[in-house]
């Protein structure tokens, strides 16, 4: 079960996704060439610091209503439409954070709690566990056709740690759910983001739509998607959809007789957001299991119609129903699509259809959950591949798991003129710091497997920045790659090895690790603490220790990237938190070089130069433009309640 299901709860409205950009390019990591102009906005003459080099990292939830429920698939009238999907109304919002400068494509959503609420009092509240996006189409708005702002992606995960309200304002959607999470405390969630905006003239700038349901969750089900029915488009030579609509995921729910497809990171945008009108759209089982993407066919010929013709140019269908589309079937429709095919048909005149998308080839999946990993050296990273046909359980099957090449251009951007003086490091090296790769698998009598990858000590191929990153492609015995989105592999994050040292010192071991933060995340050296300047440290040393002590799920760990290692974590604090005997804090300094023995010992400056008090006129005007941009949201928020 998932939030693609006959009970779900639907919600629609905006979100906030404030990132930084100054860390887009891998070559701004290099503190030795690292230049001011780094932190400034691009211009049409250079990069700089692309487009918002002031970004907070926060996520949030903006006017997110219930737009409608679904219990039994009957749409009823429900107490719980109308209220607020909000976020923690104790702790700041979540954080939008990448895996690593060179793997950008996989951005996940950290620290972010999920409130159901009508402002008075809340019916529900969970954590959304980390999760990254999926499926993510580019150009799917026809204007801006390229970007973020014309892009679409969705994020999948679970809800834990429920706490229900007492009364549930008789919602028989609100009770069927808090039922459903009895078994073991969870919940599905999707959310679908689209409409970005990276223009920061604009009012919306760093503001999107999102759509997105709730529903059970099983736990022999993966987190990050739906174990079901795939379906696939014909792709250009880019990775693009020939026919402009992304892979979507279909449920086939055998018990209850009913299909349900999720449309609602599929069908292609118009300029102001709504859905192209792509004719009349039906959901149908294929009679020829080889019928291609394209391809006409008359009804009852070549293909059986499932249910209605798909309501999708109904006013403001997308935000009432999150694009999920519910039929039931009849007992030869069922029969059918067992071993046959979906498909989404463009009919035409005389009951004839056009191919628009078709489920993949013989119904084969292969999608691996949790696949972006953050690891120790030395630690073990566990992965499971679902592995399915035609939704069902696929036993006894090979699995291959191989290394991407390596690259070097990835994580850079401008190459001319005001290029960074770095050189872009090499990813996917040395192999050898995952132990028993490549290797195949098999699945078991649950259509599973298993991947344990052991490490060793990467040795620091990248040199100015921690760890590797390595891509790994998982392939099915007998289905082809163009069956696969171009994401779907997995990708790991390879931290050094580090010693953590007994008396770790500013000079040494702090200030290379802060003064790269420092440069990264301006807001937070111009705004609260300068991470490259001793005196500036030392004097916000208690709320440094508390940012970087708090568990990584946690919206106010340090850093916001999640990018830091363990070690160096337990070495940040180590040196925060040593005391001499009289209970003061020592943050030992250091020397930049030991001398001789008995020479006279060198005495450092107290801080290193920074950029942080070198504040431009530019930057007190954007510096707070994210979040002025949020407080007008939450002003029509007020205004429509």
């Amino acid at each position: 079960m998932s939030y693609l299901n006959d009970l779900r709860l639907v919600f629609a409205g905006d979100f906030q996704s404030d990132v930084s950009t100054v860390n887009n390019d891998v070559r701004h990591f290099d503190n030795a060439t690292f230049e001011k102009r780094f932190q400034y906005f691009q211009t049409d003459q250079s990069l700089n610091g692309w487009w918002n080099p002031i970004g907070s990292g926060a996520f949030r939830l903006i006017n997110c209503k219930v737009q409608s429920v679904g219990v039994n698939d009957e749409k009823k009238q429900d107490s719980s439409v109308g209220l607020f999907i909000d976020g923690s109304n104790n702790r700041v919002g979540g954080k939008m954070v990448d895996l690593d400068p060179q793997m950008q494509m996989v951005s996940g959503i950290w620290g972010l709690t999920i409130r159901l609420t009508d402002g008075q009092q809340d019916f529900l509240v969970g954590d959304f566990e980390p999760a990254s996006f999926r499926d993510i189409m580019f150009g799917r708005r026809k204007k801006p056709p390229g970007g973020s702002a014309g892009a679409s992606a969705a994020f999948q995960s679970v809800l834990t740690d429920l706490h229900w309200g007492n009364d549930l304002s008789g919602s028989p959607c609100l009770e069927a759910l808090k039922a459903a999470s009895e078994r073991n405390g969870k919940l599905s969630i999707r959310l679908t983001t689209f409409g970005y905006s990276t223009d920061k003239n604009a009012e919306r700038f760093t503001l999107g739509t999102v759509i997105g349901a709730i529903g059970p969750y099983d736990e022999n089900e993966p987190r990050s998607f739906v174990k079901g029915r795939r379906m696939v488009p014909n792709l250009d030579s880019n990775g693009s959809p020939l026919n402009k609509i992304n892979f979507f995921d279909g449920l086939v729910d055998e018990q209850k007789s009913l299909v349900l497809v999720d449309l609602g990171n599929a069908l292609p945008l118009t300029s102001e957001l709504g859905l192209q009108d792509l004719g009349n759209l039906q959901l149908a089982g294929l009679k020829d299991v080889n019928t291609q993407e394209s391809e006409i066919l008359a009804t009852g010929d070549g293909f059986v119609p499932l249910g209605i013709l798909i309501p999708y140019r109904t006013p403001d269908w997308l935000n009432t129903t999150a694009g999920i589309w519910t039929t039931s079937l009849l007992p030869d429709q069922l029969d059918l699509i067992r071993e046959h095919p979906l498909a989404l048909i463009q009919m035409l005149e005389g009951n004839n259809g056009k191919v628009l998308l078709r489920e993949s080839i013989d119904g084969l999946s292969v999608r691996a959950d949790k696949f972006v990993q953050r690891v120790e050296a030395t630690e073990t990273a566990e992965i499971e591949l679902f592995i399915s046909r035609y939704g069902k359980p696929l036993p006894n099957t090979s699995v291959s798991i191989a290394f991407s090449p390596p690259d070097n251009p990835t994580g850079g951007g401008d190459t001319g003129p005001t290029a960074p003086k770095a050189k872009s490091p090499w990813t996917d090296l040395p192999t050898t710091a995952l132990k028993n790769l490549p290797l195949k698998l098999t699945t078991d009598a649950a259509g599973k497997a298993k991947l344990s990858i052991e490490t060793i000590d990467p040795g620091n191929p990248r040199g100015y920045i921690d760890g590797q990153i390595y891509t790994l492609l998982y392939s099915l015995q007998g289905q082809a790659d163009s069956q696969k989105q171009f994401l779907d592999a997995i990708y790991v994050l390879l931290f050094d090895g580090y010693p953590v040292p007994e008396r770790p010192t500013w000079l040494k071991h702090i200030q290379p690790i802060f003064q790269q933060y420092g440069n990264l995340y301006p807001i937070m050296s111009k705004r609260l603490v300068d991470l490259g300047d001793y005196d500036s440290v030392r004097e916000n040393r208690a709320i440094l220790e508390l940012a970087f002590s708090l568990d990584i799920h946690d919206p106010n760990s340090m850093p916001v990237t999640r990018d830091l290692s363990k070690a160096k974590r337990a070495t940040i604090l180590r040196w925060l938190r040593e005391q001499d005997a009289h209970g003061s804090y020592v943050l030992r300094l250091g020397q930049l070089k030991q001398l001789p023995v008995g020479a006279p010992q060198e005495i450092q400056e107290t801080s290193v130069r920074s950029f942080a008090q070198e504040l431009e006129a530019e930057d007190d005007y954007t510096m707070a433009h994210g979040y002025q941009n949020f407080k007008i949201a939450l002003q029509r928020n007020q205004s429509d309640s």
